[in-house]
């Protein structure tokens, strides 16, 4: 309210001018909050403190309104979809040759002689029990073979 509009409404009800000035904390609230509304990043919120008349507020707030609800939609959708973990997998088998089952190649390149590895290899599994090789000469003819 203006000035003169407290002034006269003071003269023509029984009614201290004071009262009808508004709260100075009310007045800092809202221009706190307009000040925010007028640089927030936010872009309808700003047409909606511009408006200078009722239907262009109306106008901006049912617009943000709308858009905010559409945007809160494909945010929920995309977090349902990405909860739901969609996947797809396509395997497909392609047999160009036959081939013998297993394919082990081993390589001759050894660090370790096997005339150093058999007798110490073979006391180890005595002593163990882990084998019932007792023959060292044909487990080494067996080896030597294959």
């Amino acid at each position: 309210m203006t000035e003169t509009t407290i002034k006269q409404l003071a003269t023509v009800f029984p009614i201290d001018a004071k009262a009808l000035e508004p709260d100075p904390k009310f007045r800092r609230r809202r221009s706190i909050i307009r000040e925010f509304s007028l640089n927030t990043s936010t872009h309808g919120i700003p047409g909606i403190a511009r408006s200078q008349n009722i239907h262009n507020r109306i106008f901006w707030i049912v617009s943000t309104l709308i858009f905010t609800g559409i945007m809160l939609f494909f945010i929920v959708e995309s977090m349902k979809a990405y909860f739901n973990y969609p996947t797809q997998t396509s395997v497909s088998f392609i047999v160009e040759r036959s081939q013998a089952f297993p394919a082990v190649s081993i390589c001759n390149f050894s660090p370790i002689r096997f005339d150093n590895f058999i007798e110490p290899f073979l006391n180890f599994t005595k002593s163990r029990n882990l084998t019932y090789t007792n023959d060292t000469i044909y487990f080494t003819i067996l080896c030597s073979l294959g």
